[in-house]
């Protein structure tokens, strides 16, 4: 994170999944990194994967016409935003992700660096993917944390309680009812501290129990908007 710039944007996570610290170099990767966490067939997630088979990056640069960034005299890897794991019909298979701001993914240099990327990975069967990420905004990012506060929280999963939450949920929902006034009424019903509820219900959220929508905001004093589409990652 100190050597690559960021405009300030960049945040070191603790991963759900991977209990590793995941260094993120901007809000979009924070987005995209949480919608991935949130997804059960993912394995692992490898943040600024480093490409150390310079010799097909050089050649390739040159075939496209891209300088090789280097540094004191020796050539500096391409990295790719994300690597990721997933489990797929029982088997282990692996993709690359390239997550730029929309601005980033029409800069003519920029496009030429990711040509080189994606010509490595299609070269070893990786597949890869640059995120359209035109809908990504800091509302949807607040909304993740929010959710993801569970974790942070130290909520420890109780399967029994998430199901008669996510239950007395769907009974309780109104449109108009805010979040903590909802909660707390599930907290008398389920004889629970309203701590422990919101934290059963960003959990419940988090993992698709219940299905905010991600577009709009997620707080205790505002009425929950569930979900009319999926963000596809």
């Amino acid at each position: 994170m100190r050597d690559v710039p960021s405009k300030g944007t960049s945040a070191i996570i603790r991963g759900v999944s991977t209990g590793r610290s995941h260094h993120l170099l901007s809000e979009l990767e924070a987005i995209y990194f949480f919608l991935l966490e949130r997804r059960a067939s993912t394995v692992d997630l490898r943040e600024q994967w480093p490409i150390l088979d310079f010799d097909r990056t050089l050649e390739l640069c040159e075939q496209f016409g891209v300088r090789h960034t280097a540094r004191s005299g020796y050539p500096e890897p391409f990295t790719i935003d994300l690597l990721i794991t997933e489990r797929v019909n029982g088997e282990l298979k692996y993709r690359a992700a390239s997550v730029k701001s929309p601005e980033d993914a029409f800069d003519p240099f920029v496009r030429l660096r990711l040509k080189v990327e994606h010509a490595w990975c299609q070269e070893r069967g990786i597949p890869w993917t640059l995120v359209d990420t035109k809908r990504f905004n800091k509302t949807m990012l607040e909304t993740l944390r929010f959710m993801r506060a569970w974790f942070r929280h130290r909520y420890v999963l109780d399967s029994s309680l998430e199901n008669r939450f996510v239950e007395q949920f769907a009974a309780a929902y109104s449109r108009n009812l805010p979040l903590g006034e909802l909660l707390a009424k599930l907290s008398k019903l389920l004889r629970q501290p309203t701590t422990v509820m919101q934290d059963v219900f960003r959990y419940c959220a988090w993992s698709n129990r219940i299905q905010p929508s991600l577009v709009h905001p997620l707080a205790l004093n505002a009425p929950v908007v569930l979900q009319t589409e999926t963000v596809h990652v």
